[in-house]
């Protein structure tokens, strides 16, 4: 009897380790650079994870070039840094393996299956034994939606590009935007969120089917959002406390979301941009797979791009470009399709001839539009809405430089001319000279 009853225990742990061993191609596997070990500096003190609901993910417990050491390590989590204090993360101990969400593997990864908006957090694995070691791994995880976006690609050039068009528009907004939402952010929080680029590593050089040193290398850059805290900040809630203790958070965050709806709507749709570089490398079709290396096309974005600012209660008309009568268009906002003839938002309307019309538009029209032309990805257009108070401010402010550029200028040449007659005054003849002049001329006229 007992020795049916160890084959069982041995049975089982062989199927745990073998379930919680194995890794699907789907999985998002995270590690840290051993580059960048564990530091005080706050850039340096954990690595941002983009977790989409959903999916599943792997922490790795070693560096992304290491092995796991056999120390026992302990998985720790604070749901709310700042707020909460960490504890332990509990793990599933259902017996039928599959059905575990959160697991520990063989290698001290910690596994968490089908991703939901309550594993957001900062999460650790110490080895208990050296806390003041670099043997340590952090990683806050923000869970984030699964938009269907096109992903930009090009050189660095192209990104200079990428970035005005899609960053720039929404920091100005962080900065002067008289928004409830932004003026919140800067005035309550006091805190300032500036979109930026988080680059992953350099893939490999991928130099099958291309002519000598003419190999391609490619890199994700993923949008981020940098939050700089500063002096004098209020929070009033574990949500809010949230900006207050972490330095990034993905564009796509949930927890934007949930405080900042309007902040989040503009930031999400913003796609990343894969920059790619020539590089010198050797062909090696095998080392994945037959067919891994070889080159492959590329996904096109849209074709046109436009930003439109414009005032509140003013009126737009949109043509997608390349269409006819006979296309078939499909107009979207944010990703969800406009209906043609479509009169639940009087606001936004799309007719029978394919234009859409912005009327007496509100901050809610504020948004991403894009446009489909059959099965080609034709236009982008970010459209900004802004008080007209805001927008006369803004229109006198530049005429007042203009003025200013005006005075400047005549005060310039005044003040020059002052100088010039100043510094040549002893070229000047004096009033008894000048008597003396006209005295010979009259003498002159009165002999004549």
């Amino acid at each position: 009897m007992s020795h049916v009853i160890l084959t069982t225990v041995v049975m089982r742990y062989i199927v745990f380790m073998t379930l919680t061993t194995m890794v699907s191609p789907n999985d998002q596997m995270v590690c840290r650079d051993a580059n960048r070990p564990i530091a005080t500096d706050a850039e340096d003190f954990y690595k941002l994870v983009d977790a989409p609901l959903g999916d599943n993910l792997i922490l790795q417990c070693h560096h992304c070039d290491g092995n796991p050491t056999a120390e026992p390590k302990n998985w720790f989590k604070t749901s709310r840094p700042g707020w909460d204090q960490p504890r332990e993360v509990r793990l599933s101990m259902d017996n039928d393996m599959e059905l575990n969400r959160m697991s520990v593997n063989t290698e001290h990864s910690l596994i968490i299956k089908n991703v939901e908006e309550t594993d957001s957090g900062l999460y650790f694995c110490w080895n208990l034994g050296e806390m003041e070691g670099n043997d340590r791994f952090n990683y806050l995880v923000d869970t984030v939606f699964e938009e269907i976006q096109s992903v930009e690609a090009g050189n660095i050039t192209d990104w200079l590009k990428y970035h005005d068009e899609n960053y720039q528009p929404i920091n100005n907004l962080f900065t002067s935007s008289n928004s409830d939402e932004f003026v919140r952010l800067r005035e309550h929080l006091n805190v300032h969120l500036e979109v930026i680029t988080h680059w992953d590593s350099w893939g490999p050089c991928d130099a099958c089917g291309r002519p000598n040193n003419q190999g391609v290398k490619k890199k994700r850059g993923r949008c981020t959002i940098k939050v700089t805290l500063r002096e004098g900040g209020r929070v009033s809630n574990a949500d809010e406390a949230y900006f207050h203790n972490v330095t990034v958070m993905s564009c796509r965050s949930t927890k934007l979301y949930k405080l900042f709806p309007g902040v989040s709507n503009l930031t999400r749709v913003v796609p990343d941009f894969v920059q790619d570089e020539l590089c010198d490398g050797v062909c090696n079709p095998d080392a994945e797979g037959i067919n891994h290396g070889w080159k492959v096309g590329k996904a096109k974005g849209f074709k046109y791009r436009k930003t439109f600012v414009i005032p509140e209660g003013s009126h737009l008309a949109l043509v997608c470009p390349e269409s006819t009568l006979e296309s078939t268009v499909i107009w979207r906002k944010k990703g969800r399709a406009l209906k043609p003839g479509d009169a639940s938002n009087p606001n936004v309307i799309v007719d029978t001839f394919n234009t859409l019309y912005l009327a007496e538009v509100t901050k809610d029209e504020e948004g991403n539009y894009t446009c489909q032309v059959e099965d080609i990805k034709m236009q982008q257009i970010k459209v900004f809405v802004v008080t007209k108070s805001r927008l006369l401010t803004n229109e006198m402010g530049r005429h007042m430089g203009y003025l200013g550029f005006v005075l400047l200028l005549y005060l310039t040449c005044y003040c020059g001319g002052l100088v010039i007659t100043w510094s040549r005054r002893h070229t000047f003849k004096t009033y008894e000279e000048l008597a003396e002049e006209h005295k010979e001329e009259v003498e002159v006229e009165t002999l004549l």
